[in-house]
């Protein structure tokens, strides 16, 4: 299937929303835990951010997953809270992971299986959902000579002609998978969903960034808190909670995390503290404003950086969507990308110690 000029309304509503939206809300911390948060105190939160983006003139951005959770539970919550506050469905643009088996979270990308998991994210989630997106691909069956498996993207463009959802994202891509299937499916793409943070900067360098910017696709920026390495409560790997998977990761463990929390010491030391008193902002915000930084620089003219921070209470919501706050300037941008020139993360994105 070649890319035509093609109009898809949907895709260009959600684009045209999601161009003015500064920050996401990333709701997996809410079920994807040992114990997942009390509805009570995950209503509250999701129903914040929906104020935030309100006040900011924009819809809120719900990011969610099949998997993220027993049971498609994420999907659940999500389908709960818009029971109770039904008018702010509307108001809230639903982006939704899933293609990943929920008992090996292995990709699963052939046709039918593209279709039953939209299927069944709609059915958990209540109706309609915005953006739909395969978790990883499956490259086990990428035919020979081919870039990526294309039948997972004719099973999504299928369930955006039939309104089942409105457009499709990327997850999880490289430079060439965004390249090949935006050749093919370009009219139904409406945004990038990979990791940055200041922890992991790979796509402003392995031409992630760039391809996104070359294709107007706008960047959903996951793990903006560096799996809450950023967050400024992790100190030591006992203040991980036990059953939680990044107790195992080598980054938050023993020397390599002891390498990593220098580049927190240096946030603290010389962006945080250097500060007058009344301009003091926390480390998470310091964080997110370095993203939205680059939404201002001339390198990647055609995109836009969103980050998805999670939160599963008000307060951190709070901390998180403060506009006012949420910005470094131009001076602290340059200083924090001088150091990262110089400082090396300790441990991959997935690494196990």
């Amino acid at each position: 299937m070649a890319a035509t000029s093609k109009i898809i309304p949907s895709v260009q509503s959600i684009k045209a929303e999601l161009s003015k939206v500064s920050t996401g809300y990333g709701l997996m911390s809410l079920t994807w835990r040992p114990t997942p948060a009390p509805q009570e105190k995950a209503f509250a939160a999701m129903k914040k951010v929906v104020e935030y983006a309100t006040a900011s003139k924009c819809k809120a951005f719900f990011n969610v997953g099949e998997f993220y959770g027993p049971d498609r539970m994420n999907l659940t919550y999500v389908r709960d809270f818009f029971k109770q506050n039904p008018t702010l469905r509307e108001h809230v643009i639903i982006s939704c992971k899933g293609a990943l088996d929920v008992h090996t979270f292995l990709s699963k990308g052939k046709y039918q299986d593209v279709l039953d998991s939209v299927s069944n994210s709609v059915e958990a989630i209540g109706g309609y959902i915005d953006i739909f997106e395969v978790a990883r691909l499956d490259n086990g069956i990428v035919p020979a000579g081919e870039v990526y498996p294309k039948e997972s993207f004719e099973a999504l463009a299928k369930m955006v002609d039939e309104g089942k959802i409105g457009g499709i994202s990327l997850s999880e891509v490289n430079e060439g998978h965004i390249r090949a299937i935006a050749k093919d499916f370009g009219p139904y793409l409406t945004c990038v969903e990979v990791e940055l943070s200041l922890f992991s900067t790979h796509i402003l360098k392995d031409g992630v960034a760039k391809a996104c910017s070359d294709l107007e696709l706008i960047i959903i920026c996951y793990s903006p808190l560096g799996r809450g390495l950023l967050s400024g409560e992790i100190k030591s790997n006992d203040d991980i909670p036990v059953g939680d998977i990044r107790k195992t990761m080598k980054r938050f463990n023993g020397e390599w995390l002891q390498q990593n929390l220098k580049l927190t010491e240096f946030l603290r030391d010389e962006i945080i503290n250097k500060r007058p008193q009344e301009s003091r902002i926390s480390l998470p915000q310091v964080a997110l404003g370095w993203i939205k930084k680059w939404n201002h620089n001339p390198e990647f003219p055609g995109t836009r950086f969103i980050p998805i921070p999670s939160g599963s209470g008000v307060s951190r919501v709070e901390e998180n969507f403060d506009e006012a706050k949420v910005q470094i300037s131009e001076a602290e941008f340059e200083m924090i990308n001088k150091y990262l020139k110089e400082f090396v993360t300790s441990g991959d994105r997935y690494e196990q110690a």
